[in-house]
């Protein structure tokens, strides 16, 4: 079923933590004596508040369950719609996770609800990938809701495009063709202040709408939760994935990805 059938009114606002007005923490989900230069570390049972924030998933055992590792869970807290770390492909070795099947992997975060924020998730689609996956970001998420949609991309096998999909059928017509076996970067560029998004893939610009209104409308500014839905697809796998205002390449990191910057610029 698609993501978007699923879409409620919202009916309360998530409660959010301000954003604290001092420089910002960065931090490592994965992080655990892993040898990168230490951040200081954000306790990850609860959602992050306002910080900078990254995951390489290079910390966790190959082939573990993510539901309930790094904060991340299956949609609705259901372990079924876990995802497991894989080595099969990995932007940053070692691991990347696997998002396929009935995998429905989501993180919470609490505090971003001022100021401007980058979400970057680099991405490989295979050769041979069928189905239909979809990127979201939500502006309020709860296990059980309710939930409003800010961002839904969709990757269409069939077409081979990369599908804006506010009508939730993933059959948007798209002159953006998605790049095969390879890393490729999905970048959001959130402005809550000013109530816009740009979506940006492997450089090329899809969309640019507001925050609140653009899928499910009547949202909030507030960046709530990201979901990676596999919708019954074949193999998509994410790695590298930051939430961050600071302006270093792919989020906060140097290029090679290997290097963690704790400082701000």
């Amino acid at each position: 079923m698609n993501r978007s059938s699923s879409f409620k009114t919202l009916s309360r606002v998530v409660c959010c933590v301000a954003l604290c007005a001092a420089p910002s923490l960065a931090v490592d989900s994965a992080l655990g004596g892993g040898g990168r230069a230490a951040a200081p570390v954000v306790s990850l049972d609860a959602p992050l508040a306002g910080v900078n924030w990254i995951d390489h998933f290079d910390t966790y055992v190959t082939g573990s369950q993510m539901h309930l590792q790094g904060g991340w869970k299956g949609w609705d807290n259901s372990p079924a719609a876990g995802a497991l770390t894989s080595s099969t492909q990995a932007r940053s070795p070692v691991n990347s996770v696997d998002v396929l099947a009935g995998t429905d992997l989501v993180h919470e975060y609490a505090g971003y609800t001022t100021g401007t924020w980058t979400y970057t998730a680099w991405q490989y689609i295979p050769t041979g990938m069928t189905g239909n996956q979809y990127f979201i970001l939500l502006n309020t998420y709860a296990d059980g809701g309710p939930n409003n949609w800010s961002t839904q991309v969709c990757f269409n096998s069939t077409s081979g495009t990369v599908v804006d999909d506010i009508p939730g059928d993933c059959s948007t017509a798209s002159t953006v063709s998605i790049v095969f076996d390879q890393w490729v970067a999905l970048r959001v560029v959130i402005d809550l202040d000013a109530n816009t998004q740009n979506f940006f893939y492997n450089g090329q610009l899809v969309y640019s709408d507001t925050w609140t209104e653009h899928i499910s409308g009547g949202g909030v500014a507030n960046i709530a939760a990201v979901d990676l839905f596999a919708n019954g697809s074949t193999s998509v796998f994410y790695d590298d994935i930051s939430l961050s205002n600071m302006p270093f390449l792919d989020g906060f990191e140097n290029e090679s990805t290997s290097e963690w910057h704790s400082t701000v610029p």
